[in-house]
């Protein structure tokens, strides 16, 4: 094998598993997009618009964006989002923490996406703010 093929090989391979672990993410995102009801779910594929668009299925206000550009206070506004995202899709939160951990991400993002809502969401989910009904006496 001669030098030129060696240095192609060398870079060829971190790249198809850049590309792969890319498409991986933002074909998950795009699915839980669209099955929250995103209404531009093709913005899991746009850097930093996906970022955006995150904020927006954890229903989080945009400024949220500034706290991920600051060391550990980033870790922290990931975990809550992905947590909000978890429960946008009525999954436990557990799976949201799970996206800080390396390899494990893979299978939570996968879970997230891939896995159908419940039939009857948790109790304490939707019923904490909900009004309560008058009682006819």
């Amino acid at each position: 094998m001669n030098g030129t093929a060696f240095f192609l090989l060398l870079y060829a391979i971190p790249l198809l598993i850049f590309t792969f672990v890319y498409l991986f993410f933002t074909l998950c995102f795009y699915t839980i997009a669209k099955k929250t009801g995103h209404n531009h779910p093709w913005w899991a594929f746009v850097p930093v618009l996906n970022v955006f668009q995150m904020l927006q299925v954890a229903r989080k206000p945009w400024y949220w964006f500034f706290l991920f550009l600051i060391p550990i206070v980033n870790l922290v506004a990931i975990a809550l989002v992905w947590i909000e995202i978890a429960k946008a899709r009525e999954k436990s939160p557990v799976w949201g923490v799970l996206m800080l951990l390396p390899f494990l991400n893979f299978v939570a993002l996968l879970y997230l996406a891939l896995g159908s809502a419940k039939e009857t969401p948790p109790h304490d989910y939707h019923t904490q703010n909900r009004p309560r009904q008058p009682v006819n006496v």
